[in-house]
């Protein structure tokens, strides 16, 4: 059930907001002037970022000069790199997500053609980069030279001091951010590192903002993630059972509101998996287990009576996974694009065991996204760090957001309250209410919100739009 997000104006605004807002067309908005000062006096705080490169120009002729700083200390780069190579076993899909093709990239497993799974097809278009096959701690420096890259990336790579001072002599390489243990890098700093060595950082950081808004709404249609307890565990051929700890692929499931329980917390400690035995299997007795197996590993757990004892099992609560499928792989590499696949791929089959709230059964997920974006985006009272995610050039909005809900909190809220979404292609037409606190003020009234790369986004005009309404023009 779409749950109501409550917010007010503050005296005259508050009725220039009524006067405007049933207006179903902002031309027909008039603001005064006079009252622009209404939320006068209010503050606003600078947009808090996060720099992981120092990105300066030399002059209007000269290229720019990218210092990265790293778990080796620093590496520059020089102008724009032309001929990419990606040593590590994911880093292709952040570089192919931010428009770049790579020369050269490196065989996990799988098999695909150029090394790349489905989720990236489409980013890699035509390109036939070079695939290197190089057993874990083995890397074949002449192969690698001789492909003459001018920037290699190896945040996924695990590779050492001295491996990196080799690289070095190639090619400026970048390895795992400073302080960041091997293999251990979410999929968001990897992005936005990537995107600051190739000089494309704000490119980095607006798919970042897009994929995190895919999983938050992915959240709020499934509300019943939230705090609901989930395990992974990988079933090997033999009998081995392995649980996952806290790594990059299970801070996926926590991004959706999932948790691990106390007992499999303590059990697990800080090591990246567990081992358990048949008397330990009370640990995986959870709200979701995931467990990833062969065919035949799969059916002698399911012909066990031990296994078949646990209420997860019983209640149908478990979601398979077989083991080299595309969801096997994209929970392995957890980059943003295999991210994004999950969020369509993988959500759907965690709420099938019950949890989606079906008592909007009338309205499609991409109906419930749509309309869960749009009174996020116009609450007063939602944490900006959210609201920014659904709202275009937010970056440059916050301040004017700021003035809004400060000068809304004295009275309670004012909430556009969703009823009903049409979609039609990448445009959804809200029907919503206006509320005042707990008060409906207007009725069957109706804005648009428009998709972008998957995510649903109020543009920088409809919401500039819809302050000025209330005397609260943007900048």
């Amino acid at each position: 059930m779409m749950r109501s997000l409550r917010f007010t104006f503050v005296g005259v605004a508050a009725l220039a907001l009524l006067a405007a807002a049933c207006g179903n067309n902002d031309d027909a908005l008039e603001p005064e002037s006079a009252s622009a000062s209404a939320f006068a006096g209010v503050s606003a705080s600078e947009p808090a970022t996060e720099i992981t490169s120092d990105s300066t120009p030399l002059s209007e002729s000269e290229p720019a000069v990218n210092t990265i700083i790293h778990t080796f200390g620093e590496t520059v780069i020089e102008g724009t790199p032309q001929r990419v190579m990606t040593l590590g076993f994911s880093e292709q899909d952040p570089v192919l997500a931010l428009g770049v093709t790579p020369i050269a990239v490196r065989e996990w497993f799988g098999e695909f053609p150029y090394a790349t799974w489905p989720w990236a097809t489409d980013e890699l278009g035509d390109g036939t980069p070079d695939v290197l096959t190089m057993a874990f701690g083995e890397l074949n420096y002449e192969a690698i030279a001789g492909l003459a890259p001018d920037l290699i990336i190896a945040t996924h790579a695990g590779i050492t001091q001295e491996e990196f001072d080799i690289l070095s002599e190639i090619a400026p390489t970048i390895p795992e951010a400073a302080g960041t243990a091997a293999f251990s890098m979410s999929w968001q700093e990897q992005t936005q590192v990537i995107g600051d060595a190739l000089g494309l950082s704000e490119e980095a950081a607006q798919r970042i903002r897009l994929t995190q808004a895919s999983i938050l709404d992915a959240a709020r249609i499934n509300d019943n993630f939230g705090g609901a307890t989930l395990a992974w565990l990988n079933a090997n051929e033999g009998g081995e059972y392995w649980v996952v700890g806290d790594t990059p692929p299970t801070r996926f499931f926590s991004d959706l509101g999932f948790t691990r329980s106390a007992e499999l917390t303590e059990a697990i400690g800080d090591l990246d998996s567990l081992q358990i035995s048949a008397e330990q299997l009370n640990l995986l007795d959870v709200d979701r287990l995931i467990i990833a197996a062969d065919p035949v590993t799969q059916e002698a757990i399911e012909a066990d009576s031990l296994w078949q004892s646990l209420s997860v099992f019983q209640d149908d609560r478990v979601v398979w996974v077989p083991q080299r499928s595309e969801l096997f792989g994209a929970l392995s590499f957890s980059t943003i694009l295999s991210v994004e696949f999950l969020v369509e791929k993988l959500v759907p089959l965690l709420a099938e065991p019950g949890s989606a709230d079906t008592s909007d059964a009338e309205l499609s997920p991409e109906a419930e996204a749509a309309m869960a974006a749009f009174a996020l985006v116009y609450d007063s009272e939602a944490a900006w760090e959210e609201k920014a995610l659904h709202l275009e050039n937010a970056s440059s909005l916050e301040a004017s957001n700021t003035v809004y809900r400060e000068g809304a909190s004295n009275s309670g809220g004012i909430s556009l309250n969703p009823t009903s979404a049409t979609i039609n292609g990448d445009v959804a037409t809200i029907i919503y209410d206006v509320y005042f606190g707990d008060n409906p003020a207007y009725t069957d009234l109706d804005r648009v919100i428009t998709r972008v790369d998957g995510v649903w986004v109020v543009t920088e005009e409809d919401f500039c739009g819809f302050l000025a309404s209330a005397r609260t023009p943007c900048n």
